[in-house]
């Protein structure tokens, strides 16, 4: 009875409780990685660029977000480290979804899955011909690992749902992108050119979930558009390029403030220094402070980064150019001023009035953070423009090339030559915009109003356009590829006489096209002045090479619209749609055709490469002048006008309160999919050597700045996708137990920081199977670096394939041979601590009657050692500001960024 009353009490209390949230919200994770060799690289269509390792695992990042007041009302959105959705996984993850759920709460109408655009995943999982030719067809592995970490991520989402306060905030993040087709651009009217500043997308949205009941950050769901293009069609390492940069620095960051939150409690609680300043009216960091060095710290031990500055002055590469959309709603909040509030962070509003703490960010376990994908199609992160690989010359405006030549024409990113710093500063980029809209977003009221959510088929090979405020008179066509698809872009040249800009194409490949497989005249006019390459709309063996049939959605959170859009829209065919839409749902609200808390100033959002790949949408004008973007526009010069007509059909029916139904479905063409990438048949070393054995070890010692390496015998990573698992570890040789506040201590500190990136939501499947690669399992004899002297302690990893700093390289030494050798790889960053480390790998070697056995190998250990010239940018927690006595300086004490 008693424990009843302390129930009833318990549960009077909490709903006595003013709530200011409107909607339930879970997130989770999914590893899609899938083959890791052998298979081609989906996005530049360089049948030669197979995959060879990993420098990046890729995940799907799940966001579920349901209306508090009717939870089964609810709609799932997935960004993936892949180059675009896929409709047949779609398809099977629905599928999957039903069967363990019900038929009922999940569909193709609230399930939303989008692509990051990275050109570093395995290909082989769209179920259209043309988009699997470089990859020898279907590659069922790739399907498989993606379906399954989708579906993972969804159920981890669904778990974890709980009630949730959303924060939305907007920007222009103009610094990290260029528009790679400025002439199609120009070619748009100057009176609708002259409404914007820049002739790239530059917004930036994102979604900040708080929990309802602590205030602390759940993830952050943002889009922004820029291809992930950094790593050039040389790379043979699986990675999610920029965006994926952008998404573990956000995760580090978090992990970061919400250590340096912990050890300033801590200090308070234990009445040491920093606490009796901030009693007698010091400088106790708030949480601005506290933000900006843990983004400091992530800069360096996530990507590396070591010269962040995030004032005046800053080193150009890292300066980031940024400022915030205002709202209606904004202009009318009076902004709170009490000194430390930052940024109406909602742990302070949550937390009672005086609670210690309440002016630091805070975070649980497993942040999720996605950067997803918007108008990326004329988008390049290649800022400092394209040049001639001979000449070093700009390369032709208007057509790209070089002497005429379309393959000289490289793109250079911020860090040229070196892509994968590029894509690191592009990825910071990012994620120094985000921790700004993070920030700003909790100084908004929390979204309400409805939640909601429509989608539709669309047969795009012959819809019928009506003249409107937003469209002009037209139909659509059956999917055809123009001549300039084959010259590429600059992000990816192509290959032999195509050039962009060309509207009557090569005389030869006229030619060979007519001969081969000549479009009709019907579809010729068309698709005018598109000259065909390829009529895939006519090609029906052995099965459909491109969709007839896309999929259109809009997703409603109060204020917020997503519309989901099956392709890339290039700049100014998002920013039409964006407006269209925007001025819809304005209307409604003004005119009262709306619900109570449903804003007249709305947020439009395009989520590209959702749901469906259907390549490009450009805008009329630009289709005229066929670079690249307009040549792959599939279905003619009214593709936007007729997706623009769709989707304001689907906003008054949202509006109206109307369902709507579909007249055409997909088709599902799993069983017609054709293969031909060949199987593994044999791993093989020679009679005296073992798999793992290191035939290069690394080096005695290394300083902050170098990379550490070693060579070990290997297996084809087919064998095992090692899917939530690693091929690679750095591992730290430690005495530190694992503990609660791991304070100043080094090792504590590194390993709580990676333990707590790994404790994101997720189904059960994905940590049982981490069990089996041991953490602390002994590798072989622990010598010292002198070869005789044993070592103690416990190895514990520190980092692994899923980091930005590690690489895990596969290679054979001829072609066919059976016998291989992985090349592990990592970059110490200053935020590294000093200390023994070693590299452990991971391999299964199949056998000639078909068996696969799993075996490790470890190097040698070494030391890192700190470089003498070395600074204390970004340097973790555990030794930022340590003194050579290991006492703590007062900068560190007092939160400051340590230069």
């Amino acid at each position: 009875m008693a424990a009843f009353i302390v129930v009833a009490a318990f549960a009077l209390a909490w709903f006595a409780i003013p709530c200011r949230c409107y909607y339930l919200s879970g997130s989770g994770v999914g590893d899609i990685t899938g083959p890791v060799a052998d298979v081609n690289l989906m996005g530049y269509a360089n049948p030669v660029q197979t995959a060879q390792g990993v420098h990046t695992r890729l995940f799907a990042r799940a966001f579920i977000f349901a209306q508090q007041a009717n939870p089964r009302r609810r709609f799932a959105y997935v960004s993936m480290d892949a180059c675009m959705a896929s409709q047949l996984v779609t398809l099977r993850v629905v599928q999957r979804l039903k069967a363990i759920y019900g038929d009922d709460l999940y569909s193709t109408d609230n399930v939303a899955i989008s692509g990051t655009h990275t050109h570093a995943s395995p290909a082989g999982f769209l179920q259209y011909l043309l988009y699997d030719i470089t990859s020898l067809g279907f590659v069922e592995a790739t399907f498989d690992a993606m379906v399954q970490g989708v579906v993972t991520a969804i159920q981890a989402a669904h778990d974890s749902l709980r009630p949730a306060l959303l924060f939305l905030a907007s920007g222009d993040l103009t610094s990290a992108s260029v528009n790679r087709s400025p002439t199609a651009y120009l070619n748009n009217p100057e009176e609708e050119r002259s409404m914007y500043d820049t002739d790239v997308d530059t917004d930036m949205t994102l979604v900040r979930v708080a929990d309802a009941a602590s205030g602390a950050g759940r993830g952050a769901l943002g889009w922004f558009a820029v291809h992930c293009t950094s790593l050039n069609n040389t790379n043979r390492l699986v990675s999610g390029d920029n965006k994926a940069a952008a998404q573990l620095a956000i995760e580090w960051w978090a992990a970061e403030a919400e250590l340096r939150a912990l050890n300033l409690l801590a200090e308070m609680a234990n009445g040491t220094t920093a606490a009796a300043d901030a009693a007698a009216g010091g400088d106790m960091p708030n949480a601005a402070e506290v933000s900006m060095i843990a983004a400091a710290a992530a800069s360096s031990a996530a990507l590396g980064l070591e010269e962040l500055k995030m004032t005046e002055g800053a080193n150009e590469p890292y300066k980031t150019m940024f400022h915030l959309h205002t709202t209606r709603e904004r202009k009318r909040m009076v902004l709170a001023s009490e000194p430390g509030f930052h940024g109406g962070d909602p742990a302070q509003q949550a937390a009672p009035e005086g609670q210690a703490g309440s002016q630091f960010l805070r975070f649980e376990p497993g942040f999720v953070a996605a950067m997803a994908q918007a108008s990326v199609g004329d988008t390049s992160p290649n800022t400092q423009g394209a040049f001639c690989l001979d000449t070093g010359l700009p390369c032709d405006r208007a057509s790209s090339t070089c002497n005429g030549r379309n393959e000289l024409c490289h793109g250079r990113g911020p860090a040229w030559p070196d892509d994968r710093t590029s894509a690191a500063i592009i990825g910071l980029q990012q994620f120094l915009g985000a921790l700004r809209l993070y920030d700003t977003a909790g100084t908004q009221p929390p979204l309400s109003g409805r939640l909601d959510f429509r989608s539709v088929y669309l047969d795009m090979t012959n819809i019928s356009v009506s003249a409107s405020e937003w469209t002009r008179p037209g139909r659509t066509c059956p999917p055809a590829m123009g001549m300039s698809f084959a010259a590429g872009t600059t992000d990816g040249p192509g290959a032999f006489d195509f050039t962009q800009g060309d509207t009557r194409g090569p005389p030869l490949w006229r030619i060979v096209r007519n001969l081969v497989l000549p479009p009709s005249r019907e579809q010729q006019a068309c698709q005018a002045p598109k000259p065909i390459l390829l009529d895939t709309g006519q090609i029906t063996v052995p099965y459909l090479w491109q969709p007839r049939i896309t999929q259109i959605s809009l997703l409603r959170l109060g204020r917020l619209v997503i519309a989901c859009v099956p392709g890339e829209f290039s700049t100014m065919a998002g920013r039409r749609l964006k407006r269209a839409l925007k001025a819809r749902f304005t209307m409604a609200a003004n005119t009262g055709n709306s619900v109570p808390n449903d804003s007249d100033d709305p947020v439009i959002v395009l989520s590209g490469l959702t749901g469906t790949y259907s390549s490009y949408i450009t805008t009329w004008e630009e289709y005229q002048v066929q670079r690249y973007e307009g040549a792959s526009t599939l279905y003619g010069p009214h593709t936007l006008d007729a997706y623009i007509q769709e989707f304001l059909r689907l906003a008054d029916a949202m509006i109206a309160g109307r369902p709507v139904t579909s007249d055409v479905q997909p088709p599902d063409l799993e069983l017609h999919q054709i293969s031909l990438l060949a199987p593994v048949v044999l791993d093989w070393v020679p009679p005296t050597a073992s798999f793992g054995d290191v035939t290069e070890q690394p080096q005695p010692n290394y300083c902050h700045g170098q990379t550490a390496r070693a060579v070990f015998r290997a297996a084809n990573p087919r064998n095992n996708l090692r899917t939530n698992l690693t091929f690679m570890a750095v591992e730290l040789l430690t005495t530190t137990p694992k503990v609660e506040n791991p304070g100043i201590e080094t090792a504590a500190a590194l390993m709580w920081l990676w333990e707590r990136q790994r404790q994101r939501q997720s189904a059960a499947a994905i940590e049982a199977p981490a069990a089996t690669d041991s953490r602390t399992s002994p590798c072989g004899a622990e010598l010292g670096t002198n070869g005789s002297t044993a070592l103690a302690g416990q190895w514990r990893i520190v980092y692994d394939d899923r980091d930005w700093m590690t690489r895990f390289k596969w290679h054979r030494p001829q072609k066919l041979s059976p016998e291989s050798f992985a090349t592990l790889e990592w970059d110490i960053s200053l935020a590294v601590p000093e200390g023994i480390y070693r590299l452990r790998y991971f391999g299964d070697a199949k056998s000639l009657t078909g068996n696969i056995s799993p075996f490790q190998g470890c190097s040698a250990p070494f030391q890192v050692v700190r470089r003498q010239d070395a600074v204390d940018v970004g340097r973790p927690v555990s030794s930022l500001g340590q003194t050579n006595d290991g006492g703590q300086a007062p900068a560190a004490r007092r939160g400051e960024l340590v230069r």
